[in-house]
């Protein structure tokens, strides 16, 4: 890989940046010391090989591939939210807010896939280029949604993330988390992945 390693090195910075990176979403709730963007990426991975290693539908290293890029650009673009709009006007009800169905607007919705398609051109930019657009590809296929391996690392996503939401309450019986929940339960369809959905609720004993 003659020349490459400057173009890894830079990768790799902005992968460490991740580290450092807070989720925003649990910022906004006032979960103390919360996971990094990092800490998220490494069960969803590992979620996705428990799900996938005897899947002979999925090919592994691929929805591996997915998962560890799928928040990557958040080392530049930030970790927006859905409720980011709401909670910045003076009157902003929290409480309310992080009750409601999670969703961001079209204008919202194109600006974070523009932020983030930008800053993967530039987290990538100095990599051999058939590594640059094997990252650049798996990010685009799990924000699209649409191959039955993004749709696996999305659904999976959602349940890493409603597990953490369950853990924090666990130890913050007073965190608001039904957006996580109504979110989660929208998106999960698959029917082994619904059934995943009901152990996590079952052993944290939510109906």
């Amino acid at each position: 890989m003659t020349g490459g390693w400057e173009g890894i090195l830079h990768a790799l910075a902005h992968a460490g940046a991740l580290k450092r990176l807070p989720r925003q979403g649990w910022v906004d709730r006032g979960v103390p010391a919360p996971e990094s963007v990092a800490d998220h990426s490494y069960r969803l991975a590992l979620l996705v090989l428990l799900l996938a290693a005897e899947d002979p539908a999925i090919d592994l290293a691929h929805a591996l591939t997915l998962a560890l890029v799928h928040d990557l650009p958040e080392a530049i673009a930030g970790d927006a939210t859905p409720f980011d709009d709401a909670l910045a006007a003076p009157d902003a009800d929290r409480e309310a807010i992080f009750r409601q169905r999670p969703a961001y607007s079209a204008a919202a919705e194109q600006a974070k896939r523009a932020a983030e398609a930008a800053a993967m051109r530039q987290i990538t930019a100095a990599l051999p280029a058939s590594l640059a657009r094997r990252l650049m590809a798996a990010w685009e296929e799990y924000a699209a949604g649409e191959t039955a391996t993004a749709r696996l690392v999305r659904q999976a996503d959602k349940l890493e993330t409603w597990l953490q939401a369950l853990e924090y309450r666990a130890a913050q019986p007073d965190l608001i988390i039904e957006s996580f929940r109504i979110g989660t339960e929208e998106a999960v369809t698959e029917p082994r992945l619904r059934d995943l959905l009901a152990a996590i609720q079952a052993r944290f004993g939510v109906g």
